[in-house]
């Protein structure tokens, strides 16, 4: 993975993933390596904001597997682990490709404004507290996805975290956890306009 421009490259293996009809989410995972906690964490997020997440249990399939991601991160494992159900879930739609195309300008955005910034956030101990706030946020998911736009909202808040987290940019990270309230208030208001 180029150091100029992780970010990039990380939706330019996804798009290649969602080319190949025959591309997994365990192929996506050996694409970037068992110990790239936050790589993968931000290639799973992504799928998230992608036209994939309107498909039925996509959304909590991607929740779980935010969630043992990022549960693994917060407790320092040194190598990744998903149950082999979920290393074969198929990835690909064409949907999904056209959006990601779009992804990639802020993605090339986001490289080209972060920097090493207030480290000390997205360094071990902190670090870890982050990788338990995005596990927290993925294991949500399956109660969220009844509700639109929700799914989208927590997967664009848990790539900024990622995104902090392999850049070493504590304010991207800070603005992932802005975004998580806005994610939580919309089923909340939902129900309440139901009751």
């Amino acid at each position: 993975m180029s150091a100029k421009e992780p970010i990039a490259e990380i939706v330019d293996t996804l798009e290649d993933a969602t080319q190949d009809e025959r591309m997994c989410l365990g192929d996506i995972l050996e694409e970037f390596g068992t110990a790239a906690f936050s790589s993968t964490l931000l290639a799973v997020s992504l799928l998230l904001i992608s036209p994939l997440s309107g498909v039925p249990l996509f959304s909590s399939v991607c929740g779980i597997t935010i969630f043992l991601i990022a549960s693994q991160g917060a407790f320092g494992r040194r190598e990744i682990w998903l149950p082999a159900r979920f290393m074969c879930i198929n990835v690909t739609s064409k949907r999904a490709d056209r959006t990601i195309g779009r992804i990639r300008s802020a993605a090339e955005w986001l490289d080209r404004k972060s920097t090493p910034r207030l480290a000390a956030l997205v360094s071990p101990p902190m670090s870890r507290l982050i990788y338990a706030i995005c596990a927290i946020a993925g294991l949500c998911l399956p109660l969220m996805e009844v509700v639109p736009m929700t799914s989208s909202l927590v997967g664009l808040a848990v790539s900024l975290m990622a995104t902090g987290l392999l850049a070493r940019d504590g304010l991207i990270a800070i603005f992932g956890l802005l975004v998580l309230p806005l994610a939580a208030s919309i089923p909340i208001a939902a129900f309440l306009a139901l009751s």
